[in-house]
């Protein structure tokens, strides 16, 4: 698996370094951020079976529940191994590992649940990356921005340990290169994505069942929730802002999940004047999760980082404290000013 193409601003890795650390290794744990993706749980899988196939074991954890959509990424013929922290009270881990490996996130906040684990094992820690937004963890960062998902990077380490595609991996891969570039509508995609993408098709991933297992399996309660959104839903800015919210009484109405939140952002980016679109929803705690979309020149990964988040120049995230109405206010304050700072 060669990539022949590049895209501008990427980064010169040295898997060189990268293989030799893994070499080392006999055991590895494998983390995503909370709330995992496409793209989170498609790198998860596929280094997994990269990993195994390279002689070394890999123990998948998971942070969060897994959308019940993402199932079909984990091989039923090589099934991987899987450690839950979602419970109340976890207990991790049942044993020790040479490594870790991190995948798709390079964050405190996205990783809380494990960062006491992680935190005091961070010279035993390997991360790949494509977001702008991280912190000092581990001793071993590959970040490149460049990469339009973390599945780029994945499959660059696949092709640096010698590892040929199969189906499974090809699969995984995939999905979440199409699902983080908006299946190739977004900027951040490159000669780079269309290239991996032909050669994970040629390898045996299947666009279509990829495209029918991720967009067109939702429960009758995300449409409900999607409706609820919709009535919620306010422009700011001569309609450049849309902001949408949901509340705990939102989800409690429809009985979806808070991961069905999921593509709700792209219904106001429709519009034409729209510029930045919000989503604020009410967790059960009382706090307020901000999904941020953006089109033009407005970086909303700046104003995540503002509030403690971070994330993409397009698509970011960030928490606030509730209640939902003050929420609403700081963040379209904000919005507005960064709308005010962009050229129309």
């Amino acid at each position: 698996m060669t990539h022949k193409f590049r895209a501008p601003g990427a980064v010169d890795v040295d898997w060189n370094r990268v293989v030799d650390r893994l070499k080392q290794a006999r055991t590895v744990a494998i983390f995503t951020h909370m709330r995992p993706d496409p793209d989170a749980i498609g790198s998860q899988v596929a280094a997994g079976l990269a990993l195994r196939k390279f002689g070394i074991t890999p123990t998948l954890v998971d942070l969060s529940p897994v959308p019940p959509a993402l199932d079909f990424l984990y091989p039923v013929q090589a099934s991987l191994e899987r450690i839950s922290l979602t419970g109340e009270n976890p207990h991790f881990p049942p044993r020790e590992f040479d490594l870790i490996l991190i995948v798709d996130t390079c964050t405190k906040a996205q990783l809380e649940r494990a960062w006491p684990y992680l935190e005091s094992r961070g010279s035993k820690i390997l991360v790949l990356d494509h977001h702008r937004t991280r912190d000092a963890i581990g001793s071993l960062i590959v970040a490149d921005v460049s990469a339009a998902a973390c599945t780029e990077l994945v499959a660059d380490l696949i092709e640096a340990l010698g590892i040929g595609l199969d189906q499974d991996m090809s699969t995984a891969l995939l999905a979440g290169l199409a699902a983080d570039t908006g299946w190739f509508r977004f900027d951040s995609v490159t000669p780079r994505s269309y290239g991996l993408a032909a050669q994970l098709v040629a390898a045996g991933a299947a666009p279509a069942r990829i495209y029918q297992n991720l967009a067109q399996r939702e429960s009758m309660a995300k449409l409900a929730l999607i409706q609820h959104a919709l009535q919620n839903l306010i422009w700011l800015g001569d309609g450049r802002v849309a902001v949408m919210e949901l509340s705990r009484a939102d989800f409690a109405a429809t009985g979806a999940a808070s991961f069905e939140t999921d593509g709700l952002t792209d219904y106001p980016m429709m519009v034409a004047t729209a510029v930045i679109v919000a989503l604020l929803s009410e967790a059960p705690d009382g706090v307020i999760r901000v999904n941020l979309r953006s089109k033009h020149t407005v970086d909303v990964s700046l104003i995540a980082a503002g509030f403690g988040g971070g994330g993409h120049i397009r698509a970011a995230g960030c928490r606030l404290p509730g209640p939902l109405p003050a929420a609403r206010e700081i963040l379209s304050t904000r919005l507005l000013d960064a709308l005010g700072q962009a050229p129309v």
